[in-house]
Parts: C-alpha cells; sequence; structure tokens
C-alpha cells in the first residue's frame, strides 16, 4: 500500500514535535525530514530525534535537500573531496533518524553556470550521483533524483530527463522522484509518471496553483496523480512538500483527502 508523509522539522525543538503529533493526529504514515538540518546536528540531539519519532510512531522515510548551494556539484567550482566530506558526515546522520530515501533536488548545487557546457554538466551530475551510491549501501539508503521545474533551476527540469540521468548512472541505489507540482507546473503529460515507473521511488505533492497543502478544492487534481501511480504499480512513499500559513488546519485537511483518495484508488 501507498504510505503517505509529510515534510516537517527535525524534532529538537517543542514546535517541531507539537507539529509531528498534529502530522499523526492527521492520519499520515511517515514525516520527511531536512537532510542538511540532520547533518547539522549534534550526536546529542540525533539521538534526542529519533527517541521522539520512535514514541510518536511516526518513523522518518525519507529526507530532503540533499546538498547545500554551497557545494556546487556542477561548474568549474564543483568539488567532490568537499563533497564526500559532507556525504561522510551526513549519510550517518540520516541513517540514525531512519530513513531509506534521500531526495536530490538541491537546485543551487546543480545549477550550470552561464556559458559552462550543459554536456560536462551532465557528466558531473553522472559522476556526483556514482558517488553519493557509493554510500547508500552501508547505511540502507537510496537516492531519488528530483526534476525541478524551470522557473527554479536550469538543470535536469523534467521527469524524463531524471529518468535518463539516473539511467546514465547506473547504479542500483540511485532513482527517481516525481514531484507532481513541478510536473503540472513545466505541463508535462502525467503519462510520464507510466513510462520512468521503473525508476520511481518517491512522490512528491502539493498544489498546482499555490503550492499548497492538498484541500477538498484540489481532490480532481491529486486524484489524477494517485491513477498513475495506481496503473504505474507504484507502492512507495508519497509526501506533501507544500506551503500552508495554517498548518494545523491544512494538515488535517491533506490527511483526509489524501487517504479518501488513496482508499478509493485501493493503492
Amino acid at each position: 500500500m501507498i504510505e503517505l508523509g509529510c515534510c516537517t522539522d527535525i524534532p529538537v525543538s517543542e514546535a517541531a514535535q507539537k507539529k509531528i503529533c498534529k502530522i499523526k493526529e492527521a492520519g499520515f504514515d511517515y514525516v520527511e525530514l531536512n537532510f542538511q538540518a540532520a547533518a547539522a546536528l549534534t550526536p546529542g540531539e540525533r539521538r534526542e530525534a529519533a527517541r521522539f519519532l520512535e514514541e510518536s510512531g511516526l518513523p522518518c522515510r525519507a529526507m530532503n535537500c540533499l546538498l547545500p548551494g554551497s557545494l556546487p556539484v556542477v561548474g568549474p567550482e564543483a568539488d567532490l573531496g568537499k563533497v564526500r566530506e559532507y556525504l561522510e558526515t551526513a549519510f550517518p546522520a540520516a541513517k540514525e533518524l531512519g530513513a531509506k530515501t534521500v531526495v536530490f533536488g538541491s537546485g543551487a548545487a546543480r545549477r550550470i553556470p552561464v556559458g559552462f557546457s550543459r554536456e560536462i554538466a551532465w557528466v558531473q551530475l553522472v559522476g556526483f550521483l556514482r558517488l553519493a551510491n557509493s554510500y547508500c549501501a552501508p547505511h540502507g539508503l537510496e537516492i531519488a533524483i528530483e526534476p525541478l521545474c524551470w522557473a527554479e533551476c536550469n538543470a535536469l527540469n523534467t521527469l524524463m530527463e531524471g529518468y535518463r540521468l539516473a539511467t546514465d548512472a547506473n547504479r542500483p541505489r540511485i532513482g527517481l522522484l516525481a514531484e507532481f507540482y513541478h510536473l503540472q507546473r513545466n505541463r508535462e503529460d502525467p503519462l510520464d509518471i507510466l513510462s520512468a515507473s521503473p525508476m520511481l521511488r518517491h512522490i512528491h505533492t502539493a498544489n498546482l496553483m499555490d503550492r499548497g497543502f492538498p484541500r477538498e478544492g484540489t481532490f480532481k487534481e491529486h486524484s489524477l496523480l494517485f491513477s498513475m501511480l495506481r496503473q504505474a504499480g507504484y507502492r512507495g512513499g508519497v509526501s506533501v512538500e507544500g506551503r500552508t500559513e495554517n498548518f494545523d488546519r491544512d494538515v488535517l485537511e491533506a490527511g483526509r483527502v489524501l487517504r479518501q483518495i488513496r482508499d478509493e484508488y485501493r493503492i
């Protein structure tokens, strides 16, 4: 069965812990946390966060934001030595918090500098992913490449580009994320989800109109996503990654709407 998740803060503050309790109340199955924030935690903070997640009954299935913008992996400033040092610290933190999938969005880190060869940038992306793959197995993790819409990044924008990159990287723990908001923003064909299904590892979603949490008025929009996922035979996680000005209200409605859609499609 598809599991439903919500992106949120690492539970090292009272406010973050209250959010996770509300996500649990909303009927979600897991939380998705920030990889960069996890890497910055002290050992004591990691233990406290892991303890809270265990006691809450809401595991961390995934983490987003793999790389900070200060660690570019394309262009003349790319330095895989520095990236390696970062991953050596960050991957154990992700494992301790229970993550299984790490999302490679990181638009600033993969943005192609003006005038730089796109062909060389592609080779650099493949090299980075192969490096990241070498850290995955010892920590029980996988990487999901996240295409970002053209308005947010100048590289790796469509689902099928992400599929080609995952294929070119050709490593067992490198897969693909379908971000429904970005896919709709680009006006890509939703059927591309079926074409990319062999590589799909994770899903993000938010409303096209305001990038907000799913709600009653976007029921049809998100039903299309679940229809595609059912046809694709997908059985992984679907995380809400959206904006909200009233978290407590919106997370409850999002949980109700997504559970209803999931139940209707029986996936």
